[in-house]
């Protein structure tokens, strides 16, 4: 079975942009894709994982790449679903719409 990761991940105070960069770059190694919504990760994992096997591998790789920027203090959250989730834009106009 195909599992869609959702991750948030709140790098709580303090953290400097070097550190944030880092835990950025961890996380794309991965195989977590950032998106534009600031604190929000995504990962595919493919036939054979199981859901427990994806719900961990989710939580070591942000687990990973605070120690890797050195960051202590993070509150995270993740699900797992079988469909990947929906994302959308509303983009501004000169009208404000």
């Amino acid at each position: 079975m195909i599992f869609h990761a959702v991750v948030t991940v709140d790098l709580d105070g303090g953290v400097t942009s070097s550190a944030r960069n880092t835990f950025n770059e961890e996380m794309k190694k991965e195989k977590f894709y950032k998106h534009k919504l600031t604190t929000l990760w995504t990962a595919r994992y493919l036939d054979g994982w199981t859901k427990a096997n994806a719900l961990k591998d989710a939580r070591d790789s942000v687990d990973k790449a605070a120690q890797v920027a050195g960051i202590r203090k993070y509150e995270a959250l993740v699900s797992l679903a079988d469909e990947a989730p929906t994302e959308w834009w509303k983009p501004t106009t000169l009208l404000g719409g």
